[in-house]
């Protein structure tokens, strides 16, 4: 029998590279698309190889696998946000039990093992990705930052008939990572995206600003994700992304994609259908908007759009200030080789496209933005001529205009593909008639405004969660996580989470419901619950680290995860913690004991710690 590869990229990938190699020669090298991300081949040389996916801005992820002699070998990875989230840019695919994990298999070690200690006497090179006698390596953190500063993340929603913003109402999922919150706004199948009804994001960093934007809903649901920048641990930035991997292919090749990238989308994603098809039955407004601005961006790989198609466009989402600015801009592209006149009457098109995208609002897309810079130069310095005859009305709409936009550029700002701008300082204004963007706030968004989702600090790299509870002593204040995957559910669950069996039997006592309620064991179908204390800078407070490791004959992959329960004086009470190789840690800020639940969907196994019955349990934890 043949030796094969039929090798299957991540289901999540958008757009980006991958590239196979394998005995120092590079097998296979393409620009992926969700269209486009397999690969097969026959007749390969049996050994190691390694597959690095790097999606369009994002830092890539290897995996690394076996091709066995005389099989038909297939690799099937996880998604790519799993590999990201295994804490290291390496994983590896178990050919045997077709799964893929954060340490080798034996027979990968074995294999790189032997080729190291050829090379390499020691094999020292080699430590860094192999488990040592099944022992884990110690963990070393080194403290970035002293500064603690308050974050809130919240939605609000445009009033009908008027431009206000109150409460949104529409449902959300969050999910919380160690250095990362991931806020989903699934498919609301009730709203017309087509209506251009508004939703603002706000965000507040302490002593810093409160930023925000208008948010794409997106047919098939948005993605916000803040996370703590590598250099600035004390701080959060944040990006604005489809969940649908097609229309993420489109938003990441406006941004930060190459023009083979481009070139990929435009053959695998938009070449396929007519163009006026974007518009057609349940389309959504995003992929037209996106589609002009790609075809503006990319003006020497896409076909330029039609002006049937731009007036089409600005007819059907004329809501949103970036049709507008796509409208302008193929006016004056198409005005490039045309007689004077034509030129003229272009210009005079393109101002008022530009007065009615300022009424429109603020732009969706940062390149939208620049755009828009580029435009505002050339019209001035078309004005400034004596050759045309543009009425003194029509000149002096261009410069109120073009002054407002000018005037905004200390507030203008951007967070990946979006174009954000910054909350002015109101006293600068009132006292110096300036706008500058508002450094001291709070950290606090005003409820009346909009619905908060997230409160919480962000520290030394780390965002903990604020706890919601009035009590002078509560049972918990803050919850951190710097070892593993965090992910809270919305409240009351609902669609697309699990039913916690434990909550079909009777609650424990009032002061300790989950006693009892998850079996009583600390220890069972090879997975243990400990916990460890140490004490932090508050007296009052523990730092409570729970940790459920799994035996070495459990196989655990990427993805896998536990669910932990704690005391309902958290918030959240719920929380859904990743593995990262066979263990999976929750820490927490804690006073008073309580027994945590945790629940293992995979193996369906059920574990309990009581906190004030633990070895070396604090004297504070001893209380109820």
């Amino acid at each position: 029998m043949k030796t094969s590869l039929h090798f299957e990229a991540p289901s999540d990938l958008s757009v980006g590279t991958v590239r196979i190699t394998g005995e120092g020669k590079t097998v296979a090298d393409w620009v992926a698309t969700p269209d486009n991300r397999t690969f097969r081949q026959d007749d390969l040389k049996p050994g190691i190889y390694s597959a690095e996916i790097g999606p369009a801005g994002v830092p890539p992820q290897s995996v690394v696998f076996k091709v066995q002699e005389g099989q038909a070998n297939t690799v099937m990875l996880p998604s790519f946000s799993a590999l990201s989230a295994s804490g290291s840019n390496t994983s590896f695919f178990d050919h045997a039990s077709l799964r893929t994990t954060s340490e080798p298999p034996a027979t990968i070690a074995e294999e790189l093992f032997a080729k190291a200690e050829s090379k390499f006497p020691h094999g020292n090179e080699l430590l860094s990705i192999l488990p040592v006698d099944g022992a884990e390596k110690p963990e070393k953190r080194i403290k970035l930052s002293a500064e603690s500063r308050r974050i809130s993340i919240g939605l609000s929603e445009e009033q009908r008939g008027r431009e206000a913003f109150d409460s949104f109402r529409g449902q959300t999922r969050m999910e919380v990572f160690p250095g990362r919150i991931e806020i989903e706004l699934p498919a609301d199948p009730v709203r017309n995206p087509w209506v251009g009804h508004r939703v603002r994001l706000s965000v507040a960093v302490e002593r810093k600003r409160v930023e925000r934007c208008l948010l794409p809903l997106y047919a098939g649901g948005t993605r916000i994700t803040a996370t703590v920048p590598p250099l600035f641990p004390d701080d959060i930035e944040f990006s604005i992304l489809p969940i649908g991997a097609r229309l993420r292919a489109l938003v990441r090749a406006l941004d930060s994609g190459t023009s083979a990238e481009a070139a990929a989308v435009r053959d695998d994603l938009l070449g396929k259908s007519d163009p006026m098809a974007l518009f057609e039955g349940p389309a959504d407004p995003w992929a037209a908007i996106l589609t002009g601005l790609l075809a503006i961006r990319f003006s020497d790989v896409f076909t330029p759009v039609t002006t049937e198609w731009v007036e089409l466009l600005v007819k059907r989402a004329g809501w949103s200030y970036d049709a507008h600015i796509v409208h302008a801009s193929h006016l004056l592209s198409e005005a490039d080789d045309a007689t004077p006149d034509l030129q003229e009457r272009a210009v005079v098109e393109a101002i008022g496209a530009l007065a009615t995208a300022q009424v429109a609002g603020s732009p969706y897309y940062r390149y939208t933005n620049q755009l828009l810079s580029g435009m505002v130069s050339g019209i001035d310095a078309y004005l400034e001529g004596m050759s045309h005859h543009i009425a003194p009305a029509i000149v002096g709409r261009f410069g109120r205009a073009k002054a407002r936009w000018r005037r905004e550029i200390p507030l203008q700002r951007g967070a990946g593909p979006t174009f954000t701008w910054l909350a002015r300082d109101q006293v600068a204004l009132k006292e110096r008639r300036i706008l500058t963007p508002n450094k001291k706030s709070s950290g606090r968004l005003r409820a009346r405004d909009c619905t908060i989702l997230f409160e919480g600090r962000v520290s030394d790299g780390q965002i903990a969660i604020l706890s919601e509870a009035k009590a002078a002593a509560p049972a918990a204040e803050e919850m951190l996580n710097p070892d593993g995957e965090v992910k809270v559910p919305f409240e009351g669950l609902g669609p697309g989470f699990p039913s916690i069996p434990a909550f079909a039997h009777p609650p424990g006592p009032p002061d300790d419901p989950n006693k009892g309620r998850f079996g009583g064991e600390a220890a069972r179908g090879g997975y243990r619950l400990s916990a460890t204390f140490e004490r932090g800078k508050d007296r009052n407070r523990v730092i409570v680290q729970f940790t459920v490791e799994a035996d070495p004959s459990v196989k655990i992959s990427l993805g896998d995860f536990a669910w932990f329960i704690l005391h309902p004086t958290f918030s959240p009470p719920m929380l859904k913690v990743a593995f990262r190789g066979n263990r999976a840690r929750l820490q927490i800020q804690a006073w008073g004991g309580f027994t945590t639940g945790v629940w293992l969907p995979k193996s369906n196994v059920e574990l309990e710690c009581d906190l004030a019955t633990s070895h070396d349990a604090p004297a504070i934890m001893l209380k109820r």
